[in-house]
C-alpha cells in the first residue's frame, strides 16, 4: 500500500490495529477517539507525525521503534509519567498539554531527546511549581519554544544562575542507584561541578551518613555544611 497520510480523527476507535500493510505512512492522526493503549505501530518506520490527542492513554509505550518521528501529539490524555520517550532521537516537537503530570522532576526523562526544540506541557499541575519554566530550560538545553512561548536569552541566563552547580534530587538519585538516602553511610559526589547543596543533607534525610566526598567541585564557602548530621 502506498498510503502516506491517514486521518481518523473523531471516531470511536478503541484499539490501534489493521495498519500492517501501511508501512509507508508518514502522518497518522487518531485524535479524539477512545484509545487506551499505544500499540501496533512499531513497524511504521517512515512515520513523521503522530497525533493521539484526546484519547484515554495513561502510559507511553511501544513507540521506541519509530525512528523517523519528528512530531508527537498526546494532549488531553491521562498521562502522569514522562518515561518512554528516550529512544525517539529524531523527535523535535512534543505536545503533552492537559494531562496528569504533577511532578516537575519528570522533565528529566526528556533529557535524552537531543533534537527536541518545541515542548508544550501546559495544563498540567507541574507548571505551578516554583521556577518551573527555567527548570525546563536548564535541563532541556535545546528547547526553543516552551508552552507556546519562545525562550528568551535572559531566561537561559536565569536558568543557569539558578540551577547550575546545585545538588538536586536527580543527581542524588543517579549516584544512589535506587538506595534510600536515609540508609546511606558513605556518599561520593566528587567531580559533580557542585557549588551549593543548600540544606540538602540534615539529620532527618540522612541520619546514618558518616562519610561525604565533595572533592573536585566548585564550593566557595562552607554554607550549608552546618546542616550535616
Amino acid at each position: 500500500m502506498n498510503l502516506r497520510k491517514l486521518y481518523l480523527m473523531d471516531n470511536n476507535i478503541v484499539k490501534i490495529q489493521g495498519l500492517e500493510s501501511c508501512t509507508l505512512l508518514e502522518e497518522l492522526s487518531l485524535e479524539k477517539n477512545k484509545i487506551k493503549v499505544i500499540e501496533n505501530i512499531g513497524h511504521l518506520k517512515y512515520l513523521k507525525k503522530l497525533d493521539l490527542g484526546q484519547n484515554r492513554i495513561q502510559r507511553i509505550q511501544n513507540i521506541s521503534q519509530l525512528d523517523s518521528l519528528t512530531q508527537l501529539s498526546l494532549e488531553d490524555n491521562q498521562i502522569s509519567r514522562l518515561n518512554g520517550f528516550e529512544d525517539l532521537q529524531t523527535l523535535m516537537e512534543l505536545y503533552l498539554g492537559n494531562n496528569l503530570i504533577d511532578e516537575i522532576k519528570e522533565i528529566i526523562n526528556l533529557k535524552e531527546l537531543q533534537r527536541l526544540i518545541i515542548l508544550d506541557i501546559s495544563g498540567n499541575n507541574l507548571i505551578r511549581e516554583e521556577n518551573y519554566r527555567i527548570y525546563c530550560i536548564f535541563h532541556l538545553r535545546r528547547l526553543r519554544v516552551l508552552d507556546g512561548l519562545s525562550i528568551e536569552n535572559s531566561e537561559c541566563v536565569e536558568a543557569k544562575e539558578t540551577f547550575a552547580g546545585r545538588l538536586t534530587n536527580e543527581i542524588l538519585e543517579s549516584r544512589l542507584g535506587g538506595f534510600s538516602l536515609s540508609n546511606v553511610k558513605e556518599l561520593a559526589l566528587d567531580g559533580c561541578k557542585l557549588r551549593d547543596f543548600d540544606k540538602m543533607f540534615d539529620r532527618d534525610t540522612c541520619p546514618n551518613l558518616r562519610e561525604l566526598n565533595l572533592s573536585h567541585n566548585f564550593f566557595a564557602s562552607l554554607r550549608g555544611f552546618g546542616y550535616l548530621p
